[in-house]
């Protein structure tokens, strides 16, 4: 039991430490960007990640510093993992929309029906976690409804349980699904942006035929792979294989 206490002990001290060393680096990495100290505010940034931390804060202002730096690809790379843990962050896409205006090459998406509009726009309401939360928070109100419903005697307070079960059982199921779907995005993201201008080949061969070309800051769904190259499809439709080394996948 001693040797238990110990360890949590011990764990606790490590968190706390590990806790502190990030929010102080972020801290230092803040000062520096207030300070046009972009590259200084970029390495302290990058510190923390090595250090095993994640979050859509620190991945935007990552983006925020290459963007300054005039790293559009990289910038656009960072706003995109950022969307990706939250995509409510209006922040990171009202950047990731300026930075994608600069690039070389302009992919206008194909039309989706509006069921498909309307799914993504409820999704991006909040993150993964907070559905998360949300779901966790109405099972709660479900179960104080059951509990109304089945131990008061009063008829009025058993109404208004059995209301609050109801409802709450909904916006439960709701709530789980859009969770549910959340994490499958993230868990199954297949997209990457490109970092090397190059030509997307026929077939995943260095001397197939071109099939267009492709420009830095491009994000593509890898579709699959083979031979050391990705098949990859833009937003337009167009699908063709281009090296694995000239895109970096947002999923790392």
């Amino acid at each position: 039991m001693k040797k238990y206490f110990i360890s949590v002990v011990l764990s606790l001290m490590s968190l706390s430490l590990f806790s502190g060393n990030v929010e102080q680096l972020i801290d230092s990495a803040q000062n520096s960007f207030m300070q046009t100290q972009y590259a200084a505010a970029l390495e302290m940034y990058d510190s923390v990640c090595n250090m095993g931390y994640s979050s859509s804060d620190l991945y935007y202002n990552i983006g925020n510093c290459y963007y300054r730096l005039n790293d559009i690809p990289h910038s656009v790379y960072y706003y995109e993992k950022a969307l990706m843990l939250d995509p409510s962050n209006d922040d990171a896409e009202f950047n990731l929309n300026i930075a994608n205006r600069q690039l070389k090459q302009i992919v206008e998406p194909l039309p989706m029906p509006f069921y498909t509009r309307l799914g993504i726009k409820i999704l991006n309401i909040m993150s993964s976690d907070a559905w998360t939360i949300l779901n966790i928070v109405f099972l709660v109100l479900t179960l104080i409804g059951i509990a109304l419903y089945l131990f008061l005697g009063r008829i009025a307070l058993r109404k208004l349980g059995f209301s609050i079960a109801v409802i709450s059982l909904m916006f439960f199921i709701f709530t789980a699904i859009c969770a549910h779907k959340s994490s499958v995005v993230i868990s199954e993201n297949n997209y990457a942006i490109v970092f090397e201008q190059s030509m997307v080949k026929s077939s995943p061969n260095a001397d197939a035929v071109n099939s267009f070309e492709i420009y830095e800051g491009i994000k593509v769904q890898v579709v699959d792979s083979a031979n050391g190259m990705y098949n990859i499809k833009l937003a337009d439709g167009k699908e063709g294989w281009m090296d694995m080394s000239d895109v970096k996948l947002l999923s790392r």
